[in-house]
């Protein structure tokens, strides 16, 4: 006799188990389950393309081309690297793509990743078996990127501050969290203005130096990079400007408002038109994603820093590279010129603040100190240049002599990481915006918290929705 189930925690998941299993155990055995053929050429767009994807596209496509190998389509699979075709239809265990998943060509394939999960293998080498044929006659393209579910939060949870930028007058913040940008009073911490509309959290900021247009930089992980170009003035949206195969991490403006500058974890920095969207150019030469850009304060120079653990000076005019400072140990996630433009600061993983001074040819090492206790995330200076500003993982903002780098001040016990610094451009107020969604000013003449800590964002969710309706 069969017992009845009680309906405990768990039992369902333990009877689809069972029934998966039972499933397993009649395809083995040659009874073939209603509706689900026993054995079926694997499909290049339903099965193939999603692992290549997933799991290789961020390495080879169009704009990283790593080994010369792209795999954004079925011809260019085909067409192969710089060491040849890595597909032989019909001869799986000869296919380089093959044996490089499989390890026993090095580097092992997905790079610096897991390997590749066994069923998936499986596929690969049953489609290369049966010939590798590509997209069916008719049969329309899979999108290049992965598909991501749009996942809602159950509970009220408060968006993280991705980024904080003083307008050139002062008298604004403008704030960068999930999907959108608040303005907030800089006296009085009170929301000015919400531009909304983007497709992810807003990572960079940088104003024209007019004060009239913002320009706030992100986009979706894997997907694509975004930047919105904001009147301010208007409140409204003046363009957005995709072009980046991920999502950006930094942008500055040239001191000129003509051009904006994107660093992505692409690989690329790319220069836009800020008054049309169009591209520039594409500085190419860093090997791993890019996390910060600068302008020079003359504008002819623009310093980039990677996680290849290298910082870049090039020239803006004509996008050359002019050289490669390689003091770093690991990836350099913060740069800040000085406002005499002749020093440059980088900061990193490596929880060191080195400083350059800056060449025509070379960049030489002025000073480098141990900074901190975990990863630097921002650097700024104060306007007269005397002080650098960093901030930490460690929960810390720490003040530091510019030309010695010897600490001034600590606020230590921050509520949680400050990954977000900005200096008004009077010299009076230092904004800090940390990953549990606050905000804090502080007074830069005696480093007194004047305003905050405030949530810069209302908690999204279910409940926080329902309050909110209600409070109407």
């Amino acid at each position: 006799m069969i017992e009845p189930v009680s309906e405990q925690p768990g039992t369902r998941i333990a009877i689809v188990a069972a029934i998966v299993l039972a499933a397993g155990i009649c395809a083995a055995t040659g009874v073939v389950i209603r509706g689900q053929p026993a054995t079926q050429t694997p499909s290049y767009n339903r099965d193939v393309f999603p692992i290549l994807r997933d799991n290789c596209l961020a390495c080879h496509s169009s704009a990283a081309k790593m080994g010369g190998l792209v795999m954004e389509s079925y011809e260019m699979l085909l067409k192969g690297g710089k060491d040849g075709q890595v597909i032989v239809p019909g001869k799986a265990s000869e296919s380089r793509m093959i044996l490089m998943l499989e390890g026993k060509i090095k580097p092992q394939m997905p790079f610096g990743t897991n390997p590749l999960p066994a069923e998936q293998l499986a596929t690969l080498r049953s489609w290369i078996d049966t010939g590798a044929a590509g997209p069916a006659a008719g049969e329309a393209p899979v999108s290049i990127q992965p598909n991501i579910p749009d996942i809602k939060p159950e509970v009220p949870v408060v968006s993280p501050i991705g980024s904080l930028a003083f307008s050139p007058d002062s008298k604004i913040l403008a704030v960068g969290g999930y999907q959108q940008v608040e303005l907030l009073g800089s006296a009085t911490g009170k929301i000015l203005a919400t531009l909304s509309g983007h497709a992810d959290l807003v990572r960079s900021l940088a104003w024209t130096p007019d004060g009239r247009r913002l320009v706030a930089a992100g986009g979706l992980p894997q997907r694509g990079g975004e930047i919105k170009v904001w009147d301010v003035v208007g409140r409204k949206l003046l363009r957005t400007i995709n072009g980046h195969t991920d999502c950006i991490y930094s942008v500055a403006v040239s001191p000129d408002g003509k051009l904006a500058a994107s660093g992505s974890y692409d690989k690329l920095i790319k220069l836009w038109d800020i008054e049309t969207g169009a591209e520039v150019r594409t500085l190419k030469d860093h090997i791993d994603a890019v996390f910060a850009v600068a302008f020079s304060p003359d504008g002819k120079r623009l310093a980039s820093g990677a996680q290849d653990r290298t910082v870049k000076i090039w020239e803006v005019r004509t996008g050359e590279r002019l050289y490669t400072m390689s003091e770093a140990l690991d990836s350099v996630t913060a740069l800040a010129f000085s406002p005499s433009g002749k020093q440059l600061a980088a900061a990193g993983v490596d929880k060191t603040i080195r400083t350059y001074e800056l060449g025509e040819k070379s960049g030489t090492l002025a000073e480098s100190v141990m900074a901190d206790e975990d990863t630097v995330l921002e650097l700024t200076y104060t306007p007269d240049g005397k002080t650098l500003i960093s901030s930490s993982a460690d929960r810390s903002i720490r003040f530091r002599d510019a030309g010695t780098l010897f600490p001034k001040k600590v606020l230590d016990n921050q509520p949680d990481w400050v990954e977000a610094l900005s200096v008004s451009p009077d010299g009076k107020w230092l904004a800090a915006g940390r990953y549990d969604g606050s905000v804090s000013l502080y007074n830069l003449a005696n480093y007194e918290e004047a305003v905050g800590p405030l949530v810069a964002f209302a908690p999204r969710g279910p409940e926080a929705e329902k309050n909110q309706t209600a409070s109407r």
